[in-house]
């Protein structure tokens, strides 16, 4: 380290030293501001800014409409979208990440496809029910109020 840098060591209000192993990350601080931690803004990294983009422009009664980076970067593949919502909603069922990607993607499913699809799989037991599927054998009773 030469003189320079350590003369800018002395005058910066806090020094970050950042790791490939973000257990070995660390700050340096003034005395005055560790007193007032608390009240300094936090510091994000730059691997979690989600930058958005317009989708379209709006009109005069909506306006834009807007898709996260990640969200973009993972729409080519139908798995990466799912695992994207997976990561994103970690609390919701299982059968819901298929049924939001399909969604995301305008792939939606509409009735007949539905049934053409509940229609193939009785035919096939051996494979697996359509994504966002889950086929319930026994007796139900339905009520609507």
């Amino acid at each position: 380290m030469n003189t320079q840098q350590r003369m800018d060591l002395k005058k910066s209000r806090n020094v970050l030293i950042q790791s490939n192993d973000p257990r070995f990350n660390f700050t340096l601080h003034q005395e005055e501001d560790i007193d007032q931690f608390q009240k300094l803004p936090e510091i994000i990294h730059c691997n979690q800014y989600d930058y958005s983009f317009k989708k379209d422009d709006g009109d005069d009664t909506h306006l834009p409409t807007i898709t996260s980076f990640s969200l973009l970067a993972s729409s080519q593949n139908m798995e990466d979208l799912e695992e994207w919502y997976r990561q994103k909603y970690p609390r919701l069922p299982e059968e819901y990440y298929g049924v939001m990607a399909r969604y995301t993607t305008g792939q939606k499913i509409t009735k007949k496809e539905a049934k053409n699809k509940i229609k193939k799989f009785k035919k096939n037991k051996d494979t697996e029910p359509p994504v966002g599927f889950k086929i319930l054998k026994g007796d139900f009773k339905l009520t609507f109020n």
